[in-house]
């Protein structure tokens, strides 16, 4: 038996193109800004030819704009399909092209046209797939519009954030999703929470559907009741946007949080996995190791990635091993020892790096900064709707290294080893205002943080009400 993940890019849902009417969930205003950029624009009535990638086989539709089409793709690793007239065809660059397709129901989709598995004409007749006798390379004139696109879409567009990246795409632009990137470092539970996940999805809801968010991922792992939280958090966001994970380090519970992206993008010194549970310091097993393994798996599959790799995190009693690719086959994952290349062993949880997780087919690229990651989206450059994501993380690293010092403070002070005099009234008072100090972390830092940092909100109370009876007492 094996598995195999299908390499794809989400499509974009239902993006707001300039001119449209756009009611309901999907509504926001388009900012406008001012950037000149060449676009080959396809006009109403007009014969095209869309050159398909490797995905569809590098083949070629050809037809008339307004023809009824229907438009293949993949979604959460399921082939679907969208059928409507072809409003649109744009050549942005040499390597970034779109169409848009008009429903009957009046909703407008635009596909980047590397991520489309197949085009065929609605009417009956065949696709020029297979009948094609266009060559797949881009014609002389083609060429040379492409080329000044190509180096002005280099260029940033107005308008840029204080981390220095554009916030638009620019009007030339317009028909591709916004971006939003989070950061999530430090342990799941303390760094990395659901909580951050949970206002960047809301964040990107108010542009309606189909945008893209980017977990820029950190994180050593954690506790598992706060990935039981990321991932109900997750799996809404991924109801409506475009979900990729940036891995620089994933293990464990943040490996287990990186799984739920349907795209997972590594830097170089990448790593993913391992994840080893534990409760109360012993590492799980039998019936609990069996339900995190099934849980792990199930993530993995419903996003496109192999099973038998994200199984093989969990425990050592799975193992990994896959063919790679041969230049007309795609990687084959096993989770057996039948592949050329092993993956992992029966002797410790399987952690994978960049190289390996781009040469089995787990990772879909690699890239170290923002540049270079836009290139692997095939995005004209990298560009930021807001930077709401980066202020949370920024907001919430800050209140976490504040934590560090003032808690130990509060907690010395609350057990009278700092600050006490030979007053006893004023002593207790000191220890009454710190312990409502930590009382007051507590709330800030929530249940999970919280617990990481000694806090019990239960206990703190009650230790409030003993040091209130106590002054008391002195009267």
């Amino acid at each position: 038996m094996h598995t195999t993940k299908i390499l794809t890019t989400a499509f974009i849902t239902a993006t707001p193109i300039a001119g449209a009417t756009v009611t309901g969930e999907a509504a926001f205003t388009q900012p406008v800004i001012a950037h000149t950029m060449t676009t080959n624009m396809h006009a109403a009535a007009e014969d095209v030819a869309i050159r398909l990638t490797s995905k569809a086989g590098g083949r070629t539709w050809r037809g008339a704009i307004g023809d009824m089409i229907t438009v293949s793709y993949l979604d959460r690793g399921s082939r679907e399909s969208f059928t409507g007239a072809l409003e649109a065809y744009r050549e942005v660059s040499r390597n970034l092209a779109t169409i848009k397709v008009a429903g009957a129901n009046g909703e407008a989709r635009t596909f980047i046209v590397a991520d489309i598995l197949g085009i065929e004409s609605a009417g009956g007749s065949e696709s020029t797939p297979g009948q094609s006798t266009e060559t797949t390379e881009p014609s002389n004139e083609a060429e040379a519009n492409n080329s000044e696109t190509t180096t002005r879409a280099s260029e940033p567009a107005d308008g840029e954030h204080k981390w220095g990246f554009p916030t638009n795409p620019g009007p030339d632009f317009e028909f591709l999703p916004r971006i939003f990137l989070l950061p999530i470092q430090g342990g799941v539970g303390e760094g990395t929470r659901h909580d951050e996940m949970k206002k960047i999805g809301e964040i990107a809801d108010q542009y309606g559907n189909g945008q893209i968010i980017v977990l820029k991922v950190d994180s050593p792992g954690g506790m598992v009741v706060e990935a039981d939280l990321i991932h109900e958090t997750l799996k809404d966001i991924k109801r409506r946007h475009r979900l990729i994970a940036w891995v620089e380090e994933a293990i464990s519970a943040a490996a287990y949080t990186s799984l739920h992206c349907n795209e997972v993008y590594f830097m170089k010194t990448g790593t993913l996995g391992s994840a080893t549970m534990f409760a109360g310091g012993t590492a799980i097993d039998g019936e609990q190791l069996r339900q995190w393994v099934k849980k792990f798996g199930d993530v993995a599959e419903e996003s496109g990635h192999p099973r038998a790799m994200a199984e093989a995190m969990v425990t050592n009693s799975e193992v990994v091993s896959y063919d790679p690719a041969d230049g007309d086959n795609d990687p084959v994952v096993y989770d057996t020892l039948e592949g050329l290349l092993q993956l992992s062993t029966n002797e410790e949880n399987l952690t994978i790096n960049a190289a390996d997780a781009l040469a089995c087919g787990f990772a879909d690229g690699i890239a170290d900064n923002e540049a270079e990651l836009a290139e692997l989206l095939r995005l004209p450059f990298w560009y930021e709707t807001t930077d709401d994501g980066r202020v949370i993380h920024e907001r919430w690293q800050k209140t976490l290294k504040q934590a560090e010092v003032e808690i130990p403070k509060l907690f010395m002070r609350a057990q009278g080893q700092l600050g006490a005099t030979n007053d006893q009234r004023r002593n207790l008072n000191t220890q009454l205002r710190a312990v409502e100090g930590l009382i007051s972390w507590a709330n800030t830092l929530g249940n999970h943080t919280g617990a990481a940092n000694g806090l019990s909100l239960e206990q703190l109370e009650e230790w409030r009400k003993t040091l209130q009876f106590q002054i008391q007492q002195l009267n």
